[in-house]
């Protein structure tokens, strides 16, 4: 697979998941009193750029997520993100973001099965600097990361760790965890790409 085509399917797959949030997701984010809006739960420069693009989006600019709540304003930013306009933009945004997931992600040795970059793209949104070390980690002792199943099991295991995440939330990265892997396993990628159909390519699957 093309990265273009990577990167395609790992915003289908935050798409048609809802692991990141729908189109009208807005939410407090927890690093700070800003908004973490739509389907990739954008933030802070990332989530004004969203923003600017959308016609009338300028009136919600650098506006902190208390601000926007007091004046009753966030179910009028929901409408406008998950218009037909705002999901658009959030659809060119995404595939923007993943292109960058999948170059990063392109750059860790044995991370070559199409289906493991899926994958591991589809957790970025977190962030892709975490996740990406998190991986380069975990091949330098020795984890096969050219196998789902392995992937699964670090990022259920021990990812809410590694990523410094508040205990309370590592049953949901565990949830998490294991529906990005149902999701990933069960996509057809031999019909549009030619990939061996799951559990019939190479190293063992």
């Amino acid at each position: 697979m093309t990265r273009q085509e990577i990167a395609l399917e790992i915003a289908k797959g935050l798409i048609e998941t809802g692991i990141e949030g729908g189109f009208d997701a807005i939410s407090c984010s927890t690093g700070g009193d800003y908004p973490s809006l739509g389907c990739s739960q954008w933030e802070g420069d990332r989530a004004d750029d969203l923003l600017d693009r959308i016609p009338g989006g300028e009136k919600f600019v650098d506006r902190s997520y208390s601000d926007i709540a007091t004046a009753g304003e966030l179910e009028e930013l929901a409408q406008l993100i998950s218009s037909e306009a705002g999901q658009e933009v959030q659809r060119q945004k995404l595939q923007e973001d993943c292109l960058d997931y999948v170059d990063t992600l392109q750059g860790i040795v044995f991370l070559d099965d199409s289906r493991c970059i899926i994958y591991a793209g589809m957790w970025c949104p977190t962030s892709t600097s975490v996740v990406a070390r998190f991986i380069r980690r975990r091949q330098e002792r020795g984890y096969n990361i050219r196998s789902l199943e392995t992937l699964r099991d670090m990022f259920r295991d021990e990812y809410a760790q590694a990523a410094c995440i508040p205990r309370n939330c590592y049953e949901g990265y565990a949830n998490r965890a294991e529906n990005t892997f149902q999701y990933v396993a069960a996509i057809d990628l031999s019909t549009p790409y030619g990939v061996p159909v799951y559990g019939e390519g190479p190293f063992g699957r």
